[in-house]
């Protein structure tokens, strides 16, 4: 009877233990909201959107570098020192800077090694934040970005009218 049903348990069997290895694989590379909890609160409906500050002023090498970068604890207490009412978040920033410590931020968008992209390249082509990030003026949170696969990204070169040669992203 066992004869029978051989290859059929075997193909279970199988399938089971190659689930159980992709999800071991998956832990950590899954995009969950507890992944994206930053160490501070931060709201870009409060800073780009009601103070209405601009990207680049935060995000500081947009414009010259591949990656857009992250704001020092200096740059924000360039603003924050200046303020009278506290919060908690405020004051977890206070301290870092008189520890003399970076923020440590979760980074949320990480392309594949062998993707070359650079912030520069885009915003010097025309494209605005929004373009990829999405409308953060009204988003509470630090959201990641709606997905960069690259269907999506060569859709938008399509619509763009740029190269969609292989080697202008994959070096």
């Amino acid at each position: 009877m066992f004869g029978k049903f051989k290859g059929v348990i075997l193909a279970l069997l199988a399938g089971t233990v190659a689930t159980g290895i992709g999800a071991l694989y998956s832990i950590g590379s899954a995009d969950l909201p507890v992944q994206d909890r930053q160490p501070l609160r931060f709201s870009h409906r409060l800073h780009a959107g009601i103070l209405n500050i601009h990207c680049q002023f935060c995000h500081r090498y947009a414009t010259h570098s591949p990656v857009a970068g992250v704001p020092s604890v200096a740059l924000c207490q360039t603003c924050h020192e200046s303020l009278s009412e506290a919060t908690p978040d405020m004051n977890m920033l206070q301290i870092y800077w008189n520890d003399k410590r970076p923020i440590p931020w979760i980074r949320l968008q990480r392309l594949p090694d062998h993707v070359y992209f650079t912030h520069e390249m885009h915003l010097f082509a025309g494209l605005s934040c929004v373009s990829c990030h999405g409308k953060v003026d009204r988003m509470s949170g630090t959201p990641r970005a709606p997905t960069y696969e690259m269907g999506w990204c060569l859709t938008c070169h399509e619509q763009q009218g740029a190269s969609r040669d292989c080697w202008t992203c994959h070096k």
